[in-house]
């Protein structure tokens, strides 16, 4: 994944360091939930910054377009 990080920046993409994986996917869910309990924590931590920078990106968008 940090190969994508020069692509990501070429691209002037804002990334969350934060990530949500589900590495046990064969064996670790049961009724299309996860069996971890902390999954529920991990994918509202990731959700929580995805919706700060869109609604930052939203507003500095709004008030200062991004130079080309």
């Amino acid at each position: 994944m940090l190969h994508l990080e020069n692509v990501l920046t070429e691209l002037h993409a804002v990334t969350i360091r934060d990530g949500l994986a589900f590495p046990d996917h064969f064996t670790g869910w049961q009724d299309g939930a996860p069996l971890d309990a902390r999954a529920a924590g991990h994918a509202k931590t990731l959700l929580d910054q995805l919706t700060w920078w869109a609604d930052a990106l939203r507003t500095a968008r709004r008030t200062s377009p991004y130079p080309a």
